[in-house]
């Protein structure tokens, strides 16, 4: 089964529905809330990653990769092997190639495609991997049976992603619920699913994929910081909360009780990521 050129260069169903729009958010401060986010989550991920056994001639592709944040470190891990990035948006590959080139990373290529469509012959990854991707699709199983297409049989297929339910915050900050409420509103409007960490199992299962597991990676206020702690988690969702849910006075209100945490040292917060990974029959 090769792709579909056409397909590939439409986007298919993902480029008529969007979950996530640079060009609709504050994109300044979404490429440095992802920046952030990448490094926090860098160490944790990469552990996980590791302990697969990639070897270091291994193709790796990286889906959703955005600005390059976790392909560079990918294609340090195979230094005779590559990392082919993927992405919708132009602008995020050209901040990944030139953060490529500016690590020394010429074995990391990146291609402009929707994930639903991705211009690759089958069974050319040895190890796919989507971070935060899953959250954003419409139709997630379509998404996972085109990341198996593209990995060889016994390869893996990786999605990491989150589940708003996991979501803690203590002290209580009033108007919180409201707004993770609300974001989950939007994001389905736009196609999303900000409780999609619980279904990625499911997701694999429906996709063909066997040999399923599932690791939960916690993520605290203890292990960054309380204001960095909210800058990624809360970041996104203020952006997309629809007006007539919260009104926007609302949204900046709740923040500025929740930053306010940060000065307060009895606060905690939590939350998780979810990594599930699947072998390719």
């Amino acid at each position: 089964m090769n792709p579909d050129p056409k397909a590939a260069a439409t986007g298919t169903q993902s480029n008529t529905q969007r979950s996530y729009d640079l060009e609709q958010l504050d994109r300044g401060a979404e490429e440095s809330r992802l920046k952030t986010q990448a490094e926090v989550a860098l160490s944790l991920e990469l552990e996980h990653i590791r302990g697969l056994g990639i070897p270091p001639d291994a193709t790796l592709l990286d889906v959703g990769c955005g600005p390059g944040l976790l392909s560079a470190p990918l294609a340090a891990m195979v230094p005779q092997g590559r990392v082919i990035g993927v992405d919708a948006d132009p602008k995020l590959l050209e901040l990944a190639r030139a953060r490529a080139a500016a690590q020394g990373r010429d074995n990391a290529t990146f291609i402009e495609a929707w994930a639903d469509a991705i211009p690759l012959e089958d069974d050319e990854s040895d190890f796919t991997y989507a971070r935060f991707l899953f959250q954003h699709l419409p139709h997630p199983v379509d998404v996972a049976r085109e990341l198996s297409r593209v990995t060889r049989p016994g390869g893996r297929v990786v999605l990491v992603d989150t589940d708003d339910d996991a979501i803690i915050v203590e002290p209580l900050v009033p108007g919180l619920s409201e707004l993770i409420r609300g974001s989950q509103i939007g994001q389905a409007r736009m196609g999303g699913d900000r409780m999609v960490g619980r279904k990625l199992r499911s997701i694999l299962h429906d996709a063909g994929l066997d040999d399923i597991k599932v690791v939960v990676v916690p993520f605290t206020s203890e292990m960054v910081g309380m204001r960095t702690f909210i800058d990624i988690c809360l970041g996104f969702k203020s952006q997309i909360v629809p007006p007539e849910v919260m009104s926007p006075e609302a949204v900046a209100e709740t923040l500025r009780s929740v930053d306010a945490l940060a000065g307060d040292p009895r606060a905690f917060a939590q939350t998780n990521a979810y990594m599930a990974i699947g072998r390719v029959p």
